[in-house]
C-alpha cells in the first residue's frame, strides 16, 4: 500500500511540475518582441568633407554647408579635389592630426 501511494506521489510531482514547465515556455514564446534597450537605433551616416571617413550625423562638426569628422579638419576646410578619384584611397596629409 505505501509503495502506490508514493508511486501515486511521484506521478503527481512528476505532472505538477511538467505543467510548470510548460507553461513557463509557452509563455516566453507568446511574449511580444520588446525592442532591445541596448541596441542603438541607427543615424544616418555623413562624409567628412575633408578625408571621407564616414561617421555618424550626431558625431559630425557641421559648418553650415559641409559636415567634418572633427574640429581639425572643419578648420581647415573641405578638400578642393579627390587625389585618385577613389573613395578607397588612403591619403597621406601631414596635417598633424
Amino acid at each position: 500500500m505505501q509503495a502506490l501511494l508514493f508511486l501515486s506521489f511521484v506521478f503527481l510531482v512528476y505532472f505538477l511540475l511538467r505543467f510548470i514547465i510548460n507553461t513557463l515556455i509557452d509563455a516566453r514564446k507568446n511574449k511580444p518582441n520588446a525592442p532591445d534597450p541596448q541596441q542603438p537605433d541607427s543615424q544616418t551616416m555623413v562624409r567628412c568633407a575633408y578625408c571621407g571617413v564616414h561617421l555618424p550625423q550626431s558625431e559630425a562638426y557641421f559648418d553650415g554647408q559641409h559636415t567634418f569628422c572633427s574640429e581639425g579638419h572643419m578648420r581647415l576646410g573641405p578638400k578642393t579635389q579627390d587625389i585618385g578619384g577613389d573613395s578607397n584611397t588612403i591619403m597621406n596629409n601631414d596635417d598633424g592630426d
